[in-house]
Parts: structure tokens; C-alpha cells; sequence
């Protein structure tokens, strides 16, 4: 089965992207694993937020051989603190394992046939001004319960998860 991991706020070809983090992502079988494990931590500049409940999960798989095609979006819930982490919300767990059983069979059936992916959306917003223009993000992925949180952008450019014409559109933080 070939599974396209789309991580956090449409990562762009930025040099900050860690390369070995990508490659150990891309050997995660994201239908075999824990909903309730996969953690974003993301670390913002000061003048850049991120709306209130607007992150979401989104996972889709289908087959090339039947036509069939699932995807479902799931809430991410923030948690306290700095980095800022989002975790999937435990009422939308049993649904992500109903459509990785399904992937999982559909990939037991004709793994050729079988793909999918997953991206994570969240909506930016400003903070007074907004950021700096060499203001600095990072991002950070962990799918195990109490495993380390893999750096996915290492201080890389703001322009990393918004391009200066969304910055400067964007609205204020509630």
C-alpha cells in the first residue's frame, strides 16, 4: 500500500524540512497505529497563532481495482502548554480505527490497488501585527504514546506554513 503522509500545514520544499524524519515517517504504517498515540507539536512565532478548534485530521484511502475510496476528517485537540500540541480527540478515535480496518483490508486484498494519505489543516491567524518577516517556525511529529517528537521543520522560515500574501491576509486571533 502506498500511504502519502501530508504533515502539518502543508509543508512546502523548505530546506528546514529534516530529511531523516520524513524517511522514518514514510515507514509508519499510519493503519497499524494508535490514534490516540499521534501527536503534532508545533512552535510558533511571537504574532502567529492558530485558530481556535480549526485543526483537523484528514485521512483517505482507496482502490484503483474497485473504484472505492473512504476519508473521514477528525478533530485535533489542543493541549496545554508550549510547544503547542494537538492530539486527535478521543471521540473521533473509534472512527480513524473503523477506516484503518478498512484500509487494512483493502490493502490485504490488493496492496497494489490500495493508497491513501493523510494531511493535518490548521487555520493561522495574527497576533497583533503578525510575525516578524525572518520569523521562525518549528514542527514536530511523535506517534508513539510517550515517544519523542520527531523534528519535521527545524526553525525553519515562517514561509515554511504560510506564504507573506496569507500572512498579511489572515485574520486576528480571537
Amino acid at each position: 500500500m502506498r500511504f502519502v503522509i501530508l504533515t502539518a500545514l502543508l509543508l512546502s520544499a523548505c530546506t528546514s524540512i529534516v530529511p531523516g524524519t520524513v524517511m522514518r515517517l514514510n515507514a509508519i504504517s499510519p493503519l497499524e497505529a494508535d490514534p490516540a498515540d499521534f501527536a503534532v507539536a508545533i512552535t510558533l512565532p511571537d504574532g502567529l497563532g492558530i485558530t481556535p478548534n480549526s485543526a483537523q485530521l484528514a485521512m483517505e484511502a482507496s482502490r484503483t481495482d474497485t473504484g472505492e475510496s473512504r476519508s473521514d476528517v477528525f478533530i485535533l485537540e489542543r493541549l496545554q502548554g508550549d510547544p503547542v500540541i494537538y492530539q486527535i480527540a478521543p471521540d473521533d478515535h473509534a472512527d480513524l480505527r473503523a477506516l484503518q480496518a478498512i484500509s487494512l483490508q483493502w490493502q490485504e486484498e490488493n496492496d497494489d490497488a490500495t493508497s491513501g494519505s493523510i494531511g493535518v489543516t490548521l487555520a493561522p491567524c495574527k497576533i497583533g501585527n503578525g510575525p516578524a518577516t525572518d520569523a521562525r517556525v518549528s514542527v514536530a511529529i511523535r506517534t508513539a504514546q510517550d515517544g519523542a517528537f520527531l523534528p519535521l521543520i527545524r526553525n525553519g522560515p515562517v514561509s515554511a506554513v504560510a506564504d507573506p500574501d496569507q500572512i498579511h491576509d489572515m485574520g486576528a486571533c480571537p
